[in-house]
């Protein structure tokens, strides 16, 4: 059996963004997508390899991968202090 991947399974995208990602070529759009995924597993991401379209698709996604992953991390942290106040009340 596979485990599941621990971490955010989302990102959001705006409408705003399509312009960006519009006036680059397709190739760099897939570029920047795929860099996007890439960040988004924590994988490395060389940003210097990336065209300048790619990587200004990959910087307009970016920020809410890196939201994604905080708003992921609250909520464990949320859960946990949770749980451990309920364990601290029945026990003591």
């Amino acid at each position: 059996m596979m485990r599941k991947k621990k971490g955010p399974t989302w990102w959001k995208m705006f409408e705003f963004q399509r312009p960006v990602i519009e006036s680059v070529s397709d190739a760099d759009a897939g570029k920047g997508l795929k860099a996007a995924f890439q960040y988004f597993s924590g994988e490395d991401v060389d940003e210097l390899t990336l065209t300048q379209g790619a990587f200004s698709v990959f910087s307009v996604i970016r920020p809410y991968i890196d939201e994604s992953k905080q708003a992921y991390e609250e909520a464990v942290s949320y859960g946990r202090n949770g749980a451990n106040t309920r364990w601290e009340k029945k026990n003591g």
